[in-house]
């Protein structure tokens, strides 16, 4: 009698670690599956960035943001709601660089130092001419037009000293992802733009970029 109640307690006692077992089990597959399931809110949200040519700034009403809408040539990346930034005055500080090269145009009558390590790049866009210094983290570029266009639109552009490059007073719009810069000398328009995406080793190489314009 004593081995059949011995018997019983050893297999009521395998019965149980086999329950807990099969239950533990059952519990990570239906965790799995939960967080396996597709909803909008677990997918980043893909900004578009405009590379070369923008629509003036919109206002969205529901978050009080702004939003850019691009035109031309778009990338898609990964990245946070566009936040106005303050103005920063660029420094020099990267110039003395020894991987540092100087870039002049004698069509559009200026010159820019940008990083050796990036590939120069010339070609035309509807509004004019188009200098990229291309970086696979981000591209630089000097857009020159004439007359009443510009290689991107805004609705409030003003030009203030509290920014000034090659002595000319200036239009700074501030993004999380880029940098524009706008300027005007004998007829010309120029925009310098930094695709930096928030890296802040860019936004030091835009700053130093953008200080070292020069007008011929």
């Amino acid at each position: 009698m004593k081995n059949k109640n011995s018997t019983y307690l050893v297999l009521t006692i395998i019965l149980v670690i086999l329950s807990t077992i099969g239950g533990y089990f059952l519990f990570k597959i239906y965790q799995e599956s939960n967080t396996s399931t597709y909803t909008s809110s677990s997918t980043p949200k893909i900004e578009l960035i405009p590379t070369d040519i923008v629509q003036p700034p919109e206002q969205d009403a529901s978050t009080s943001s702004v939003v850019i809408t691009p035109v031309t040539t778009i990338i898609a990346t990964a990245t946070a709601t566009p936040k106005l930034i303050p103005t920063v005055i660029p420094t020099k500080s990267a110039l003395n660089s020894k991987d540092t090269k100087t870039y002049q145009s004698e069509e559009d009558a200026f010159s820019v130092s940008y990083n050796s390590q990036r590939q120069v790049h010339q070609d035309t866009e509807p509004s004019g001419n188009r200098y990229t210094f291309i970086n696979k983290a981000g591209n630089f570029a000097v857009h020159v037009s004439t007359g009443e266009k510009w290689s991107w639109a805004h609705p409030n552009r003003q030009f203030t000293a509290t920014l000034l490059v090659s002595g000319q007073k200036t239009f700074r719009y501030d993004i999380n992802a880029q940098t524009i810069v706008d300027l005007q000398s004998g007829g010309k328009n120029y925009t310098l733009q930094c695709i930096h995406n928030g890296l802040e080793s860019l936004k030091t190489e835009c700053d130093a970029f953008i200080a070292s314009f020069k007008i011929l």
